[in-house]
């Protein structure tokens, strides 16, 4: 994907070239109030000059999110006000814990088969000993599931006309778990007398969603050994038997997250993957598969470059205001990635708090409710970019995007659409 880039307004550009000059006596002490406790070493004061970088940035889409191999599943549906919607569906093998195989002979007589489905979370959230009632469908597949592909949030597979669930299910907001007593349409798949391989040939696997569009999504604990079928049977000799079916992150699950953006400002985006939303007035973030955010400061870059060759970045944070009319269920963090010259993204140095040397901050990234925006400290980031003089974009997502559902607005590039509160960097240097 490329990046968004627009003209400077001639009013940017005389504020573009005064990053630097705000000097007190030579240096100046930050106070930290400005800076937040949280982004600095509490030990350390920062001297130094101060400075501003005003950001180009656009929204893009976020559709090469893999989305195979966590410890989360979600199904359902999400509609976001004035953002558009999201269909959610889980695709999961039926496979055993066992690798010799599994043996349920002819003797065997089924007396039910219910699946258990713990839930950390459901989106929107309400208070807790809430009852809601949804509807789920649970299918068959018609091809099974490789267990060696990097399934990606846009990928599906067939669907048979086994039918194993239909039907309402209640949940109640506070507890862990679901359970739903599936059809006998299941039964001869699941009693079986073969090899693993072969199990997983046979029974190819299942999809999850709910019916009928209801504005609810749920999120499996996928590492959860209590999510599982379980086989309740009895034989001429034996009563009250049972045999659990793995459905958690031992077997081989992914997600596709189908958004539709028709009527809203990112339309533009089912243009394809290389389509962008300018981002001088607001810019989104929507999580499962949705969008990102991709900001660029080449153009700073080559002049800063020029006017402070020696400069040295002590302290630099992102900031991300909210916009105004932004949803106020927000994400609890946003994080930010680097991009390389081959199009591929790693999360920037300061998020990476191993080898980090501000180990007393962290990279923070969360929301700060008191000064209305999210904050990253991407000290190492800029430091970085000057030294390589070439910024390929950097990144901005929702953290744990492939399971929670909050979107966020923030605020765009540009000072005036913005009223003087856009996307930033402050940092402080020395020379």
């Amino acid at each position: 994907m490329h990046s968004h880039t627009h003209t400077l307004t001639h009013s940017r550009i005389h504020t573009f070239f005064v990053i630097a000059l705000v000097l007190l006596a030579g240096s100046c002490t930050v106070d930290k109030t400005d800076l937040g406790v949280d982004l600095q070493d509490p030990n350390s004061i920062y001297h130094g000059k101060s400075g501003i970088v005003y950001l180009e940035g656009c929204t893009v889409p976020d559709d090469s999110l893999s989305t195979v191999g966590y410890a989360a599943g979600v199904f359902g549906n999400a509609q976001y006000a004035g953002l558009g919607s999201v269909e959610a569906v889980l695709y999961s093998q039926i496979t055993i814990d066992n690798s010799t195989g599994i043996a349920l002979s002819d003797e065997v007589v089924i007396d039910s088969v219910v699946m258990t489905l713990v839930i950390d979370t459901v989106y929107p959230a309400r208070p807790d000993s809430t009852r809601t009632t949804v509807h789920v469908v649970m299918r068959q597949l018609a091809e099974g599931l490789q267990s060696d592909s990097n399934y990606r949030s846009t990928a599906s597979i067939p669907e048979g006309d086994a039918v194993f669930f239909d039907g309402d299910v209640a949940y109640t907001y506070g507890t862990d778990s679901i359970r739903m007593v599936l059809a006998e349409s299941v039964y001869p798949v699941l009693k079986q007398t073969c090899s693993r391989e072969d199990f997983l040939e046979r029974t190819k696997g299942f999809s999850l969603r709910l019916a009928d569009g209801a504005n609810c999504l749920m999120t499996v604990n996928l590492a959860a050994t209590a999510t599982r079928i379980t086989l309740f049977y009895h034989t001429s000799t034996a009563q009250g038997m049972m045999y659990n079916f793995v459905v958690n992150n031992k077997a081989t699950q992914f997600m596709h997250y189908g958004h539709d953006f028709s009527g809203t400002p990112l339309q533009p985006l089912a243009a394809g993957p290389d389509a962008s939303v300018e981002g001088s007035g607001s810019l989104y973030l929507l999580p499962l598969g949705g969008t990102k955010v991709r900001l660029n400061m080449q153009e700073f870059l080559d002049t800063f470059r020029v006017n402070h060759p020696t400069a040295t970045i002590h302290h630099a944070q992102l900031l991300l205001p909210m916009a105004p009319d932004s949803d106020t269920s927000r994400p609890a963090r946003i994080t930010a990635l680097k991009r390389t010259a081959s199009g591929t993204a790693a999360y920037v140095t300061d998020a990476n708090v191993l080898t980090n040397p501000y180990t007393y901050s962290g990279f923070d990234g969360y929301y700060h409710k008191d000064k209305g925006y999210y904050r990253l400290r991407v000290t190492q980031h800029l430091q970085e970019l000057l030294r390589e003089g070439k910024d390929y974009g950097t990144e901005l997502i929702v953290d744990a995007r492939r399971s929670t559902a909050f979107p966020a607005v923030i605020n765009g590039t540009d000072s005036t659409a913005t009223q003087g509160n856009p996307v930033r960097i402050e940092f402080i240097y020395t020379e």
